[in-house]
């Protein structure tokens, strides 16, 4: 009889297990809104430490499916969708106004909160108009440029082609990486 009452307590705690609910976590000056339903997350939100949304990712079946970044002003930075699983994402970046920055595919490290670009990239200048296409390569570490294609968006003509070999950092700007950092 006692072990019987035992069982019927544990069946009833296991009842009462929450299957949607909300869980904040707090670190590093960031707040964490985890999303569940059914028990399975859903979505999370991360906010800075002024209490402004950060970034917001979508799952599913424990896959993030979907990655929005914000400026400080709420507007999108970048929005990136899974593609195909388990890493590989499309992904498009905005400048503050709004209008598209850059675009291409990209792999996110989910466990080194890492997203490094890799395949043809497509730049556009303030206007609108596409300036360059850079390729990109990674070695799940850090990514580099394979290929820069420059246009004169004014005469509709390619300015400069050019294969790096070895592949350059991106991060560290060359005379021959300029644009990448100074749209026109």
């Amino acid at each position: 009889m006692k072990y019987l009452s035992l069982t019927f307590f544990i069946l009833f705690l296991q009842s009462c297990k929450k299957e949607n609910y909300t869980e904040l976590i707090k670190e590093n000056g960031t707040t964490t809104k985890a999303n569940y339903k059914k028990g399975r997350l859903v979505s999370s939100e991360i906010y800075n430490n002024s209490g402004k949304l950060d970034s917001k990712y979508l799952y599913s079946n424990g896959i993030v499916v979907e990655i929005y970044q914000y400026y400080p002003n709420q507007k999108v930075n970048s929005y990136s969708y899974l593609h195909k699983a388990p890493n590989h994402y499309t992904t498009k970046v905005y400048y503050k106004s709004g209008k598209i920055s850059n675009e291409g595919e990209g792999d996110f490290f989910k466990n080194k909160a890492l997203y490094l670009r890799r395949g043809p990239w497509v730049f556009y200048s303030k206007t609108g108009e596409p300036y360059a296409v850079y390729t990109f390569i990674h070695d799940s570490k850090n990514q580099y440029i394979k290929g820069e294609m420059l246009f004169d968006t004014i005469k509709k003509k390619i300015l400069r082609d050019v294969i790096f070999d070895p592949p350059i950092l991106p991060e560290k700007e060359t005379a021959e990486v300029v644009h990448l950092f100074h749209p026109k």
